[in-house]
């Protein structure tokens, strides 16, 4: 009897104790996921926003290599020519004007590029794109050296956006796209080859003599983005005349009217016609003298018709090379 109330007994122990192991296991399992689940809110977030910021530091500082490519490329430019290139061309015997070769076109022939070479430069490219031979696919051509990582420099195959196309009997015609425009100047509403306060205008030919306010201090090339504010097109601008927001200047070239990343472009105050970026917070600029600088958009801004005006904003001198004016800090 005894033998058997403790079989009983030990049979209810086992029970007992296998039951407390699978509640035991239970409770084990879920505090090792209420664990894991608090340690991926605690380092998680922190983790994926350390993994953006470390690939956005690495897309800016290809787009600053591109510029400080640039600046190399340019300085070999002026030491054959003496000069900045143009900002666009305007042939004297095309009336009405015919699209033009820009400065990053220009730019081209004194690096290992195949076309354009000084030669094809000859002839204007209004004449080249009337011919519409092989030279075609040649401007649509995608240049890695023109383009930021940062921006979505694809979203049209790597060509322009579609409003800043040449538009040939009633048929857009595509060039090759730039993510890095020109420093025309402070003058907003003046095209062809009218002078202007900046680097780039039509039909330009500016020397470091005339950078009086400092190389340090001038911008020469800054970025603007595709997907929001239309960016720009390497072979050069589709109507030398125009300096509207679609075909025109602004193909190759920014204004000191707008902000930095103003908003998306419909007005001549807008970034289709100013400097912008993907790049959280600012632009990255190239100035005059080869150094990259990281332009806020917060920086002090305000245009004003006059060039001489002591209203300018610090963005706005930073864009004419010859005022006479003090650039104080951001």
């Amino acid at each position: 009897m005894t033998e058997t109330t403790d079989s009983h007994l030990n049979d209810s122990l086992e029970e007992a104790n296998d039951q407390f192991d699978r509640t035991r296991t239970v409770w084990v399992i879920a505090f090792v996921v209420g664990v894991t689940l608090l340690l991926g809110c605690v380092l998680g977030g922190p983790l994926v926003t350390f993994l953006l910021y470390s690939r956005e530091s690495a897309r800016r500082t290809q787009c600053e290599a591109h510029l400080r490519e640039l600046a190399v490329n340019m300085d070999a430019y002026y030491g054959v020519h003496g000069a900045f290139p143009a900002g666009w061309d305007v042939a004297p015997d095309e009336d009405p004007p015919l699209p033009g070769w820009g400065w990053p076109a220009k730019v081209l022939t004194v690096t290992n590029a195949v076309y354009p070479n000084a030669d094809a430069l000859e002839e204007s490219l209004g004449k080249v794109l009337l011919q519409n031979d092989q030279r075609m696919e040649l401007l649509q051509e995608v240049m890695t050296e023109y383009l930021c990582p940062a921006d979505d420099i694809y979203a049209f195959q790597g060509e322009n956006h579609p409003d800043r196309r040449w538009v040939h009997d009633g048929q857009p015609v595509p060039f090759g796209l730039t993510t890095y425009v020109g420093n025309v100047g402070h003058l907003h509403d003046v095209a062809g080859a009218q002078p202007n306060t900046g680097i780039f205008f039509g039909n330009s030919h500016i020397t470091i003599e005339q950078v009086t306010d400092g190389q340090a201090f001038t911008i020469m090339i800054g970025e603007r983005d595709l997907t929001n504010c239309r960016a720009g097109s390497w072979p050069g601008v589709p109507d030398p005349m125009s300096h509207d927001g679609g075909p025109s200047i602004w193909s190759v070239v920014a204004g000191a009217k707008p902000k930095i990343n103003a908003p998306p472009w419909n007005s001549d105050t807008e970034c289709g016609e100013g400097f912008s970026s993907f790049h959280p917070g600012g632009v990255n600029v190239l100035l005059v003298d080869g150094s990259v600088k990281f332009l806020s958009n917060n920086i002090d801004s305000h245009w004003t018709a006059d060039p001489h005006s002591d209203q300018l904003g610090v963005l706005q001198r930073m864009m004419i090379r010859d005022d006479g004016q003090s650039v104080p800090g951001e």
